[in-house]
């Protein structure tokens, strides 16, 4: 779940964090996920699931990209708003 989580966050930050490319950095997890399960198929003495796709690299994945929202949200509303008078 951990190396999920770090591999949807940094897809996201190569993104510059924007909200709308959030969605995008979590498909691309899991692709990955779905593809290192393939490779895992073929590899002898390993055994690939697709409930480990679903359920821990997944979970992994949109929780520290819920984390990582909340905690760029905080600090953005925690910001003074920009003046826009300048005298």
């Amino acid at each position: 779940m951990l190396g999920y989580a770090i591999l949807a966050w940094s897809y996201w930050y190569a993104f510059d964090m924007q909200s709308n490319q959030r969605w995008l950095a979590w498909l691309l997890a899991i692709f990955y996920a779905v593809t290192d399960e393939i490779h895992q198929s073929y590899v002898p003495g390993r055994t690939s699931s697709m409930w480990d796709v679903l359920i821990f690299d997944n979970l992994g994945a949109l929780i520290s990209l819920w984390v990582a929202n909340k905690t760029l949200n905080k600090k953005r509303s925690d910001q003074p708003a920009p003046n826009r008078y300048y005298y």
